[in-house]
C-alpha cells in the first residue's frame, strides 16, 4: 500500500470522525432544545396559575420559619453538641432544613414527571420523540433547580436580614455552589432509581419506594434537625451510608464555619458526596433506561393498564 493510499485513508477516517462529532454536536443541541422547551412550560404554568406559585413559596418559608422557632427553643441544649459550628444551634437548623427541604422537591422530581404524564395519556407522545421522556426530565430539572435556587436565597436572605441568623461573612462561593450542585445531583441520580421502580415495580400510585425511604432515613439519621452527636454509637454507620450526611456537614461548614476545600473535614465531604453523586447517577440512568424498555416490551410506555 503506497503513500496515496494511506493518506486517502487517512482522510476518509478524519472526515467520518468530523461527521460523527457533527451529528454529536447536533444531537445534543436537539437535547439541549427539546429539554429547554420543557423548562419552558414550566415557566408557563407558573404564570397561568400563579396561585400555585405562591402557594409554594409560603410552604418554603413556613417549613423553614417553623423549624426556626423550634431551634430558639432549644438552642441552649443543643449548643455544646455543636462545637463543630460554633455551637449556633439556629444557623445550623436554618442552613439544614432549607437545603434539605431543598433539594427534597428535585429527588421526588422524575417520578412526579413520568406519573403526571403517564396519567395525563402523554407520555407515549413524548417517547416516540427523538428524545422524549429524557427531555421531559431534564427540563423540569433545570427549571426546578433556576426556581428553588432562586427560592432559597430569598428564605436565607431573610432569614439573615429579618430573624438574625447568624453565617458566616466570609463564604466561599466555588465550594458553596459546587456542595448545591452535587448535591442536587446526588438527589436526581436518586429520583432516577425512584422513577425507575414506575415501570420495574409497577409502582404507578403514591410515591415511589425508593425516594421515600431515602427521605425518611435522610431525616432521621443525617442531622437534618439535630446533631448527630446525640445519636447513640451504633447508629452512626447508617448515618454516614447517607449522602445527605455529608452534604449538609459541607454545606453548613462552608455557610457558617466560612470553611472551604483547604479545611480538612469540608474536602472529604465533598469528595465522599462526588462519589455518591457518580454512583447514583450511572445506576439511575441504567434503571430508568432498563424500565423504559421492559415497558415497551410489554404493555407499553404510555398504555395505562
Amino acid at each position: 500500500m503506497n503513500q496515496d493510499t494511506f493518506s486517502t485513508t487517512g482522510r476518509q477516517r478524519i472526515q467520518s470522525f468530523l461527521g460523527f462529532l457533527g451529528a454529536l454536536r447536533g444531537s445534543v443541541g436537539h437535547f439541549l432544545q427539546a429539554s429547554l422547551s420543557f423548562a419552558w412550560l414550566e415557566f408557563k404554568a407558573l404564570q397561568f396559575y400563579p396561585v400555585n406559585g405562591i402557594l409554594q413559596v409560603v410552604q418554603s418559608f413556613v417549613g423553614v420559619g417553623i423549624w426556626f422557632f423550634v431551634s430558639l427553643f432549644l438552642k441552649d441544649y443543643a449548643a455544646p453538641s455543636l462545637d463543630e459550628y460554633g455551637g449556633d444551634f439556629v444557623a445550623y437548623m436554618v442552613v439544614g432544613v432549607l437545603f434539605f427541604q431543598n433539594v427534597g422537591t428535585i429527588m421526588r422530581l422524575p417520578f412526579q414527571s413520568i406519573s403526571t404524564a403517564y396519567w395525563d395519556k402523554r407520555l407515549e407522545i413524548y417517547h416516540s420523540q427523538r428524545h422524549g421522556i429524557w427531555a421531559l426530565i431534564v427540563g423540569r430539572l433545570l427549571w426546578a433547580v433556576a426556581y428553588q435556587a432562586v427560592l432559597s436565597l430569598a428564605i436565607l436572605a431573610s432569614a439573615v436580614a429579618v430573624a438574625g441568623v447568624t453565617i458566616s461573612h466570609r463564604i466561599h462561593v466555588v465550594p458553596a455552589l459546587l456542595f448545591y450542585g452535587v448535591f442536587v445531583l446526588t438527589c436526581f441520580g436518586i429520583g432516577l432509581v425512584g422513577a425507575s421502580t414506575f415501570f420495574s415495580l409497577e409502582v404507578k400510585q403514591g410515591r415511589d419506594p425508593v425516594t421515600w425511604l431515602t427521605d425518611v432515613l435522610a431525616r432521621i439519621f443525617s442531622g437534618v434537625y439535630y446533631p448527630l452527636a446525640i445519636l447513640p454509637a451504633w447508629i452512626r454507620p447508617i448515618t454516614w451510608a447517607i449522602p445527605h450526611t455529608y452534604a449538609l456537614q459541607g454545606i453548613r461548614r462552608v455557610m457558617i464555619n466560612g470553611t472551604g476545600f483547604d479545611d480538612p473535614a469540608t474536602r472529604t465531604a465533598f469528595l465522599v458526596l462526588l462519589a455518591f453523586c457518580t454512583g447514583f447517577l450511572a445506576l439511575g440512568t441504567t434503571l430508568l433506561n432498563r424500565a423504559l424498555r421492559k415497558a415497551e416490551s410489554t404493555n407499553g410506555v404510555g398504555i395505562v393498564v
